[in-house]
């Protein structure tokens, strides 16, 4: 008799391959019966999976259309690597998919914020950064205050127009989406180039100066410190926990 682990996976490798690998012996019922019962069961997970794809990807569904999306994404779920994914991590790949089957930059750009949009929702939660929690600060404080990104930031570089189904971001293309959840809301950020290049450089900064050199290196003073406001007005930034602050103690 097989062990429980060689049950399991011949009993999957049966949903994923079809009859020809069909475990006689692990059924109590006649073939015939048995193979009708996997067969609802394979139906319901594959329709479970192209339900997380649609569930996953509602702008693209939109801006594909139901029957381009739904067929893209009978295709996807069919490839041996996403026949073992779990049901939450499904939709991760779909993107580089929709790139390798020749589909249109604003199509795989809209995947690829749309997954980051799940990963923001999905990120541990965090007190973002305020203009309050660093206002006070003498020079050699602030440049010394630690600081990273939001655990809930994303960065999104476009690679083609906005698909209508962002047309709230307006008309003119951003280089790139910044995705950031300072509170409970998901909010979208189109980014210039320069802005891209700074927000880029959150996660290597370690300490608000580091951050604002990098700034200095595409701007004037001014304009750096501007951009920094943006990053931490938008919650990309929170403050780096158990580390030494600019008066010598740790902090909290």
């Amino acid at each position: 008799m097989p062990s429980l682990a060689e049950g399991q996976a011949r009993f999957v490798a049966c949903l994923q391959n079809g009859p020809a690998h069909f475990p006689d012996d692990l059924f109590a019922e006649n073939r015939d019966r048995a193979l009708l019962g996997l067969k609802a069961h394979a139906n319901t997970i594959s329709h479970a999976r192209l339900v997380a794809l649609e569930q996953a990807y509602p702008k693209l569904h939109a801006h594909l259309g139901h029957d381009v999306f739904h067929s893209l994404s009978r295709d996807y779920v069919e490839q041996d690597q996403i026949l073992l994914c779990d049901i939450n991590g499904i939709a991760a790949d779909f993107a580089a998919f929709l790139l390798s089957r020749g589909c249109d930059a604003s199509a795989v750009d809209l995947a690829r914020i749309e997954w980051a949009w799940l990963e923001s929702y999905r990120s541990a939660d965090a007190d973002p950064l305020a203009l309050t929690d660093i206002a006070a600060l003498a020079e050699t404080d602030l440049l010394a205050f630690p600081v990273a990104p939001h655990p809930a930031f994303r960065l999104i570089t476009l690679t083609g127009a906005l698909s209508p189904e962002l047309a709230e971001l307006g008309e003119t293309k951003p280089d790139s989406l910044m995705i950031v959840r300072p509170q409970a809301q998901i909010l979208f950020h189109p980014l210039t180039a320069v802005e891209h290049t700074i927000a880029e450089k959150a996660p290597e900064s370690a300490t608000m100066g580091n951050l604002l050199q990098h700034a200095l290196e595409l701007s004037d003073e001014a304009t750096a410190m501007q951009h920094i406001i943006m990053l931490i007005q938008a919650g990309a930034l929170t403050r780096i926990e158990g580390q030494q602050d600019g008066t010598g103690g740790k902090t909290d």
